[in-house]
């Protein structure tokens, strides 16, 4: 993967990340929940559409997950440790008194992932979202005890799931080239042309077409970040000692959102080619735009 993703530029590795994982800006006692959460995400992730698995060994994986996540014992795909993982995020999950049902939802979104179908509409894109990307926040600010119950609705829980469903949004516009290629449509059906079927292929849809749906859900991530940007005064207000730090995190990740979704803008087509990426300076304006909003959290409610 290229390194100047959204989230790698943060964090390094193999993979880009929406989500912040192990920062050293996270008190440390956070860190093994979300080590754990990353490497179950991860390993969910890449067992739903990663490489060339058949799907029944892709359901294996995810169910040896599930079955470590629930606390059962059992013997599904022990060589490969997948029940492992998703002990080890229970135990961290119970040792901090959270439920599991947010993790359980990413587990759903894997689930939907392995055969893989366009969604009919923009709403039915959002559900997912709300199982693949909005568990993540949840989990982090429960975690942080920010919140005390990650699957209470609250003005916290509702700025972070539109940030995480934002910064889903985002990835979409910004891999839609690349997703194409590998038979993964994110743009609803409702926005094909009359007659398009994905077996034709993106060559098929013109340039016009193209630059309308990278475009379109572009700016549909970017509207969904700013509505949540708010979660930054939310964690300023709410969290005491170095907890506080978990607000200038959030804060590079959101504004490292907003500057993926700008550069797909300003060249939409570009995206079909080659995913955008992050350069240097763009993570010098994240920096010092996040520690400004970190300062002073309510700055962007002018």
């Amino acid at each position: 993967m290229d390194p100047g993703h959204l989230g790698t530029a943060f964090h390094g590795g193999g993979h880009y990340e929406n989500f912040p994982v192990a920062s050293w800006l996270l008190p440390a006692e956070m860190r093994g929940t979300l080590l754990a959460l990353y490497r179950f995400a991860r390993t969910g992730d890449d067992l739903a559409d990663e490489g060339d698995l058949a799907p029944a060994a892709r359901q294996a994986g995810l169910n040896a997950l599930r079955a470590g996540l629930d606390g059962l014992n059992s013997s599904l795909a022990k060589p490969n440790g997948h029940q492992d993982i998703g002990s080890a995020l229970r135990a961290e999950l119970l040792a901090r008194q959270l439920q599991t049902l947010q993790a359980g939802k990413l587990l759903d979104a894997f689930q939907s992932d392995i055969l893989h179908q366009p969604y009919p509409t923009i709403s039915d894109l959002m559900v997912y979202c709300e199982h693949s990307a909005n568990p993540i926040g949840r989990i982090m600010l429960a975690a942080a005890k920010i919140i005390d119950d990650s699957n209470v609705n609250c003005p916290i829980t509702a700025a972070s799931d539109a940030v995480c469903s934002g910064l889903q949004l985002v990835n979409f516009a910004q891999d839609m080239g690349q997703d194409f290629k590998r038979g993964r449509i994110y743009v609803p059906q409702e926005w094909w042309p009359a007659g398009w079927l994905p077996e034709a292929g993106p060559e098929s849809v013109s340039d016009e077409i193209k630059h309308h749906w990278a475009t379109k859900m572009a700016w549909l991530g970017h509207d969904h970040i700013v509505r949540g940007t708010g979660l930054v005064a939310h964690i300023h207000r709410a969290a005491r000692g170095p907890r506080k730090r978990l607000g200038l995190e959030i804060a590079m990740v959101i504004e490292g959102g907003l500057r993926m979704s700008r550069k797909v803008l300003a060249d939409p087509i570009a995206v079909w080619r080659r995913s955008p990426v992050l350069s240097r300076a763009d993570l010098a304006v994240i920096l010092l735009r996040a520690m400004l909003t970190f300062i002073n959290p309510r700055r962007h409610d002018a």
